[in-house]
C-alpha cells in the first residue's frame, strides 16, 4: 500500500473497519454465489517480521477484540516503515498462526511484511519474526471494492467452505496478502489458507 492509503486504512481502523476481524466464524457471507478458492498453490516457507497479539474469534465477537488496535498500532507506528531495509517483497500481510484449537480457541495474528529470512530484528521491541511454513494453500481472491468489507464477505465465504467435506484446513498459517498498490476504497486482497 501506498503511504496515502496506509493512512485511509489507518482511519478505518479506527472508525472500526478491520479487516480481519472478518475471519470470524459469526459472520455470514450475503445471499447468492459464495467465493470458490481461485487456485492452489504450494509455497515455500518464508519470513514475515512485524507486531502481533493473541487473541480468540470470541473475543473478536464479543466486541473485546485486539485486533483493531494492532492494525492501528502497525500504521501509527510506521513498522513497515523501519523494517523497509529488510523487506523481501513489497506488500503486507494479516498472518494468522499458533492456532490451539483450530478456530475454536486461542491464535495469533500478526501485521507484517516479508522479509529476508536471515532478519535480526534490531527494530522496535515489540517486533517479531515469524516463519510461515512451507504449505499447500487455497487461495480466495476477493472481490473489488472497499477493501475491508470485501476481506470480511470473502471470509465469510471461507469458513463456510471449510466446513464442507473434502476442505480441511491444516491451521499452520493463513494469511491475507495487500498488494502495494492496493487501493482501501476499490482494490483487491488475496487470502491465503493452508490445506492438508
Amino acid at each position: 500500500m501506498k503511504p496515502n492509503e496506509s493512512l485511509a486504512m489507518t482511519q478505518n481502523v479506527q472508525n472500526g473497519q478491520v479487516p480481519s476481524t472478518s475471519s470470524l466464524p459469526g459472520h455470514t457471507a450475503p445471499a447468492g454465489k459464495r467465493l470458490e478458492p481461485a487456485r492452489f498453490e504450494e509455497l515455500p516457507s518464508f519470513t514475515l517480521a512485524g507486531i502481533s497479539v493473541v487473541t480468540t474469534n470470541a473475543a473478536e465477537l464479543s466486541g473485546s477484540g485486539k485486533i483493531a488496535a494492532l492494525f492501528e498500532q502497525f500504521y501509527l507506528q510506521n513498522v513497515a516503515g523501519k523494517l523497509a531495509d529488510h523487506q523481501q517483497q513489497p506488500g503486507l500481510y494479516s498472518c494468522y498462526f499458533d492456532y490451539e484449537q483450530g478456530d475454536a480457541g486461542h491464535y495469533e495474528v500478526m501485521v507484517s511484511v516479508r522479509v529476508r529470512e536471515a532478519l535480526q530484528v534490531d527494530g522496535p521491541a515489540a517486533v517479531k519474526t515469524f516463519t510461515v511454513p512451507a504449505a499447500k494453500y487455497a487461495v480466495f481472491v476477493t472481490e473489488r471494492g472497499a477493501v475491508i468489507e470485501m476481506v470480511q464477505r470473502a471470509w465469510a465465504d471461507i469458513w463456510q467452505w471449510s466446513r464442507q467435506p473434502g476442505n480441511e484446513r491444516a491451521f499452520t498459517g493463513d494469511f491475507e496478502y495487500y498488494g502495494p498498490d492496493t487501493d482501501p476504497n476499490d482494490g483487491q486482497a488475496e487470502i491465503y489458507i493452508a490445506v492438508r
